[in-house]
C-alpha cells in the first residue's frame, strides 16, 4: 500500500463521512435532496490523484446512496446512473497536496460551502468513455 493509498483509505474516507455529517447538520435540505436522489442506488465514482502532475494513484469508490461502501485501489472506473442521461462516467483529478490541505482545513466545519468553493479550481472533472 502506497502513501497515497493510505491517505485515501485512512484520511479521505473518514473526512468524507465527517463532511456528510456537517452537511446534514448545517444544510439539511442539501443533504436530504442528495440522499433522497441516491438512496437505493449503487454507483461508482473515480478519482485520480497526482503529485506534481504525475499520476500517483487511481481509485474507484463504490457508493451505496451517498455513502462509500468500499474503494478499489489501483483501478479507475466510474458509473453514475443519471435519470435522463443514463450511465455517465465522471472522475475527479486532484493533486495530493490539495487533498492534504482540504483534510486539514477547519473551514469545512464552520463554512462548508464557501470552503468547498475555494478548492473547486484545483479539481478537474473528466469522463471515461
Amino acid at each position: 500500500m502506497t502513501d497515497t493509498d493510505r491517505l485515501i483509505k485512512e484520511q479521505v474516507l473518514p473526512f468524507r463521512e465527517k463532511i456528510l455529517g456537517v452537511l446534514k447538520e448545517k444544510h439539511p435540505y442539501f443533504y436530504s435532496i442528495a440522499n433522497n436522489m441516491l438512496t437505493g442506488r449503487k454507483n461508482m465514482a473515480g478519482l485520480q490523484v497526482s503529485d506534481n502532475g504525475k499520476v500517483v494513484g487511481e481509485y474507484t469508490f463504490h457508493l451505496e446512496g451517498i455513502h462509500v461502501e468500499n474503494v478499489d485501489m489501483g483501478k479507475l472506473d466510474s458509473g453514475i446512473n443519471h435519470p435522463f442521461l443514463g450511465i455517465v462516467k465522471p472522475y475527479g483529478v486532484i493533486e495530493k497536496s490539495v487533498i492534504e490541505k482540504m483534510i486539514s482545513d477547519e473551514g469545512f466545519n464552520t463554512d462548508m460551502l464557501n470552503t468547498l468553493v475555494k478548492y473547486l479550481p484545483d479539481i478537474t472533472i473528466k469522463f471515461l468513455r
